[in-house]
């Protein structure tokens, strides 16, 4: 994969919303579960990073794992999202290795970038059908369960969470562009930004400035 496809897939990424916002609003203040813990161990966190680097893989510029999305993710699913979040995550994880052996006849561990590219877009196909239909069991219910004065009884958080995967890509984008790698060697960093210019000039191909 080159750094123009890689671009590609991160301009794809960036059409989705941004996971659990009204999460931010509350702060990153969750609560752990014992699964969930388990994350932490080394294996899983190489594991994450492979992942995460078969959705941003390395090209002229450093993939997700370099970057240490691996190590970034147990740590934002212990801390912003909720325990039926954070099962989903643990559990689709789990079945990472089933869907790769059913694809590729090999656990992930043992693909290349290219087949584990191969496999993160089947499970991205998986979760937009998957979110399609969720989105339309919780119109339903949003109907059901409005009051008299037309006020909806849950916020966003209460019901179902969205694929494991789609969450998985949306921590993928935001540990990447926070991190110091991201930062500076996949965008233009400016230490010390100066004045506005609205016509600054723009050629295609031109990394975006932090």
């Amino acid at each position: 994969m080159n750094r123009r496809e890689a671009l590609q897939r991160v301009a794809m990424i960036l059409g989705g919303s941004i996971v659990g916002a009204n999460l931010f609003l509350e702060g990153c203040t969750r609560s752990a579960t014992k699964t969930v813990e388990g994350l932490f161990d080394e294996k899983m966190i190489n594991i994450i990073g492979d992942l995460a680097d078969a959705i941003l893989p390395p090209t002229s510029t450093p993939g997700a794992k370099e970057a240490g999305v691996g190590s970034f993710i147990p740590v934002y699913v212990r801390d912003c999202y909720t325990e039926k979040q954070q099962k989903a995550i643990v559990d689709g994880l789990a079945t990472l290795d089933k869907t790769s052996k059913e694809v590729k006849g090999k656990d992930f561990a043992s693909l290349t970038i290219d087949e584990r590219t191969e496999i993160a877009d089947k499970l991205y196909k998986e979760a937009e059908e998957y979110n399609g239909k969720r989105w339309e069991r919780i119109k339903d219910e949003v109907e059901k369960n409005r009051t008299a004065q037309n006020e909806l009884v849950k916020s966003d958080v209460d019901y179902e969470p969205e694929h494991w995967f789609y969450m998985f890509r949306q921590m993928t984008l935001t540990g990447f562009f926070n991190s110091e790698l991201g930062l500076t060697k996949a965008l233009r960093y400016v230490k010390i930004p100066g004045k506005y210019d609205g016509d600054y000039p723009y050629k295609k191909g031109d990394k975006a400035f932090y």
